[in-house]
């Protein structure tokens, strides 16, 4: 009688287990490949700078630790931080400068409420000498356009007028909350780098067992239905 009880209570234990163990594999490789995809982005980033750029392989490697801090300083996703970057990168020649126009770009964004990558791609042009743009980003900006000011007197006329906007916007309650949403997805983006190294390792066996799912349909069904 215990042990018919026992058995019963590990039967009932099971299913919820079973659903929780799969909830975490599934869980595991959404990690994973969230980790991939940074890595790659990363990957891709310092690719650009090192053809857009002089900046050394030590500078571009510590430029992710720029990228971090920016991020938690604005509540931006490092996602729209990189792609900016590079735009800016190809723009200035410059890594140094490429940050400093980042910040100005994340502080005109926050006030004017255009796209990050809007504003880095203006800012580009405008570095590259093109400074037309820079007067549909704020129109107080076209009579300084117009008087042939230029780049560094229009940049730091922009900085004076949008200094500290984005970190303002930071710390509103939307702006803490976008921070937080920002926290998980890069623990998750952690958790799933420590666990690349697992996921590889059995890769080459889930690739085996696709390949004959493939080439036997019939004896999988019948397996999975076995299973099931």
């Amino acid at each position: 009688s215990t042990g018919a009880k026992a058995a019963h209570g590990v039967r009932m234990a099971a299913i919820p287990a079973g659903v929780a163990l799969v909830a975490l594999g599934a869980a595991a490789f959404d990690a994973a490949k969230g980790a991939i995809a940074d890595q790659a982005a990363q990957e891709k980033l310092a690719r650009t700078l090192d053809k857009t750029t002089k900046a050394t392989d030590a500078q571009i490697a510590a430029n992710e630790e720029f990228i971090t801090a920016t991020s938690q300083a604005t509540a931006v996703a490092d996602d729209e931080l990189r792609p900016a970057l590079a735009r800016l990168a190809l723009g200035t020649g410059d890594l140094q400068k490429a940050q400093e126009g980042l910040k100005l770009a994340l502080d005109i964004s926050a006030a004017t409420g255009k796209p990050l990558s809007a504003v880095s791609d203006a800012l580009s042009k405008a570095y590259g000498g093109n400074t037309k743009a820079l007067a549909k980003l704020d129109p107080s900006m076209r009579s300084l356009v117009k008087s042939g000011a230029s780049v560094d007197e229009i940049m730091k006329k922009l900085g004076d007028r949008f200094s500290g906007d984005a970190s303002a916007a930071a710390n509103t309650a939307e702006g803490r909350m976008k921070s937080l949403g920002i926290a998980f997805d890069e623990t998750k983006e952690s958790v799933g780098a420590a666990l690349l190294p697992a996921i590889q390792a059995i890769l080459p066996v889930l690739q085996k067992l696709g390949k004959w799912a493939q080439e036997h349909p019939g004896v999988f069904l019948a397996l999975a239905a076995a299973v099931g």
